[in-house]
């Protein structure tokens, strides 16, 4: 049996460990999806792998491999101590008869002892990879399209299809969309695609929240996206994600979008959000509904609990047409106002009772949709 040694940077090998540890399952059936598996092969590259059996992450890095060989270690644990060493070369050894690591690190020692690499359920082959038809994209347009979108998909829970985003790349542009019922966002961005490969798929929202948290580690400038059947694989030079696809067909969200609206108006979104964060203090904490009234120039906002009282402000504002009332709940209007850049935003109104559009008013092609609720 091979003993597995190596030495890395704390710095790096934090890095790496932030990337992969969330996907980790604390409680599971199987004890080895709270660990992370380690790798070092002979070429000095160690990597790091984890995963909850519907995404799997893998990131690799430059160390120094004295000893190639394998292991999991609990990621919880290896985290703790990872963070607190000081910052100094990280040595690891195993000794593969007990799958004990000793770890250290100047005078810090630590002994953990870690499941056979063997137990650990996905093995990820990037040699495989190089031969499968990929599309490749500026990271930061794919970046934007999913900060964008995927907080107003539905909850993950259900697993039906609009707990997922919907992403479409052509030669020129992606786009995603993503709907929970109540409100719809959309974006389009440009991006180039060398390869002119299209792709169009439903990823859960999840896997997109998860590769969000992780792309602040990455310093490529180009993704790659593969879809075999029902999952896709991100891959840029120093990370891969693999994650189910949700199956079915999207709802079909372009036909929801008003081409133009009877009503419009002008707010500075700044002045909007913070008047609306005044009054939502006041809110009922189960609807989280607050009324909009927009007459002559003017946006009165008001939230009432029965038994706690009422918040009113108002904003000025561009507004001409016919006096309209709408209540909304008002976390879907904060949220899709705090992702907006523009200074200002243009809001198309029906009726009390139509969909509403939230569109920035800047270079960006992007739309909010919400749905109003109805006041008795």
């Amino acid at each position: 049996m091979s003993n597995m040694e190596f030495t890395i940077e704390k710095e790096t090998l934090l890095t790496n460990l932030k990337i992969v540890e969330k996907t980790t399952v604390s409680r599971g059936i199987q004890p080895v999806l709270s660990n992370i598996l380690i790798v070092a092969s002979s070429d000095n590259f160690i990597t790091f792998a984890a995963t909850d059996l519907d995404i799997n992450i893998m990131s690799k890095t430059i160390a120094s491999v004295q000893t190639p060989g394998k292991i999991t270690l609990p990621a919880k644990k290896l985290s703790e101590i990872v963070s607190r060493l000081s910052n100094k070369p990280v040595v690891f050894s195993l000794n593969s008869e007990t799958n004990i690591v000793t770890i250290s690190c100047g005078n810090s020692k630590f002994e953990l002892i870690g499941i056979s690499a063997d137990e650990f359920p996905v093995a990820l082959n990037e040699e495989e990879l190089k031969d499968k038809e990929s599309v490749e994209i500026d990271l930061n347009p794919f970046i934007k399209s999913i900060k964008y979108t995927a907080f107003s998909a539905a909850n993950y829970e259900n697993r039906n299809i609009i707990s997922g985003v919907f992403c479409s790349i052509s030669n020129e542009n992606i786009e995603m969309a993503a709907t929970d019922g109540n409100r719809l966002t959309r974006i389009v961005e440009k991006i180039t695609n060398e390869k002119e490969t299209s792709i169009s798929c439903v990823i859960p929202s999840k896997t997109l929240q998860e590769f969000l948290r992780i792309a602040s580690f990455i310093n490529d400038e180009k993704i790659s996206l593969i879809i075999e059947r029902t999952k896709i694989i991100f891959k840029t030079n120093s990370m891969i994600m693999t994650s189910r696809l949700l199956e079915g067909e999207y709802p079909p969200y372009k036909q929801l979008i008003p081409q133009n609206c009877e009503k419009n108006a002008l707010v500075k979104r700044e002045d909007m959000i913070s008047a609306l964060e005044r009054v939502a203090v006041m809110v009922n904490e189960r609807t989280n509904i607050v009324r909009f009234l927009f007459k002559d120039n003017n946006l009165f906002l008001k939230a009432d609990t029965p038994d706690a009282g009422l918040g009113e402000d108002s904003i000025s504002i561009e507004y001409t047409d016919d006096e309209l009332t709408i209540a909304f709940n008002y976390r879907y209007v904060l949220d899709s106002l705090k992702i907006m850049e523009s200074e200002n935003v243009k809001i198309g109104l029906g009726g009390s009772l139509s969909a509403t559009l939230f569109k920035p008013v800047s270079d960006d092609d992007y739309l909010c949709l919400i749905m109003p609720i109805q006041i008795r």
